[in-house]
């Protein structure tokens, strides 16, 4: 038991520290590490979901006081991310777990290369009008893989704010956080249902991603914008190898 909290906090530390620094990626490592405790793909998943969301909801609260969260974007999201997490947890039950797995890694390493490319370019000097079409669009998606991976989405949410939004990458974090907190929390309500994950887990998950993310708060506010999207498509690069070679090695 005192050996799963150490875990636990170990994992919760590093996903909140991620989520912090970029406003995305906690999930993206949460579910390999928790695949590491020989805990099954499905409780993995849920378990992923109530960790992201608890991390996510402490790291959004005092960038909101920044007034760094834009709210009509984390309405249309959340709005459209909900009922496509349930139908994502739906899908899960016939889905095969190589074939999850395998669609994972490659949207994951897609979104690293489009991260990469996209940081070397210049700020944009016109960034656009809020485009609610293509955000409802993207709510959905990640909403529907939240349900089906155990994936916070930050890493499609901070891009698409990004392209379909005026905010700069600070508020894009910001708000892709509070995003992370109503959908990732509304789908491990809908996991607790019907499962009971051990509580030392969940209280370990919990500090350690309080901890993690109100320390990459502060460093994400230090270190440029460039920096931080290629430490994120990095990230995101290892932790999709390492899930591939620990996972379907093992099928």
């Amino acid at each position: 038991m005192e050996l799963l909290l150490a875990e636990a906090l170990g994992i919760g530390l590093v996903l909140g520290l991620l989520l912090g620094l970029t406003g995305a990626g906690g999930s993206l490592v949460a579910l390999p590490l928790l695949l590491s405790l020989h805990l099954p793909l499905r409780d993995a998943i849920g378990v992923s979901l109530g960790a992201v969301a608890m991390s996510a909801l402490i790291g959004a609260i005092p960038r909101a006081r920044l007034g760094q969260v834009a709210w009509r974007p984390v309405v249309l999201l959340a709005v459209a991310g909900l009922p496509g997490n349930a139908l994502g947890q739906w899908l899960g039950r016939f889905v095969p777990e190589t074939a999850l797995i395998v669609a994972f890694c490659a949207l994951v390493l897609w979104s690293a290369w489009r991260l990469w490319r996209s940081s070397g370019q210049p700020p944009r000097v016109d960034p656009g009008p809020l485009r609610p079409g293509p955000l409802l669009a993207i709510g959905v998606g990640v909403g529907t893989l939240s349900g089906l991976m155990g994936v916070g989405g930050g890493f499609l949410i901070v891009p698409a704010l990004l392209w379909f939004s005026p905010l700069p990458l600070l508020s894009a974090m910001a708000t892709s956080m509070a995003v992370i907190a109503l959908v990732s929390g509304g789908g491990f309500l809908i996991y607790l249902t019907g499962a009971n994950p051990p509580l030392p887990l969940l209280g370990g998950l919990a500090l350690g991603g309080a901890i993690g993310v109100l320390s990459g708060n502060l460093l994400a506010q230090r270190l440029n914008s460039t920096l931080l999207q290629r430490l994120f498509a990095l990230m995101l690069v290892l932790v999709s190898l390492s899930m591939a070679v620990q996972k379907l090695a093992s099928l």
